[in-house]
């Protein structure tokens, strides 16, 4: 296996900052999706809030450039422990997401944190073959 790189870009929907940053911040993100070696995208998606507007031109993005997606669905803590598995799937329906494609997760509790590291290991893996 050879070396790879995690980038955290800058958010895009919540971000405090002025148009001149927020328009570098999509220059930047759509540098990094024009990557042919680009093994896939983790994509970080608040458990508490819908698609935004900017989510939603995101995944247009993803898709124009056949990435590979893995949505991390953060701070399934917040939720009420009934509703995780429903907010999943709601989410999973709004972004026409496959089971394997989301995996919730919290940082606090460190629930869903094993399974998305499986998951990272196999959309590198897949990248690599």
């Amino acid at each position: 296996m050879g070396t790879y790189y995690f980038l955290d870009l800058p958010g895009y929907g919540y971000a405090k900052a002025g148009k001149s940053d927020l328009a570098a911040f999509r220059r930047l993100i759509t540098h990094t999706l024009d990557r042919s070696r680009l093994a896939g995208v983790v994509w970080l998606l608040d458990a508490r809030r819908d698609p935004s507007d900017e989510d939603r031109d995101i995944q247009d993005q993803f898709a124009a450039g056949e990435t590979r997606i893995l949505a991390a669905i953060t701070k399934s803590d917040k939720l009420p422990r009934g509703l995780v598995l429903q907010r999943e799937r709601e989410l999973r329906a709004l972004l026409q997401l496959d089971e394997d494609q989301a995996i919730v997760t919290s940082a606090r509790t460190g629930a869903g944190v094993a399974e998305l590291r499986e998951a990272v290991a196999e959309l590198v893996k897949k990248a690599g073959e």
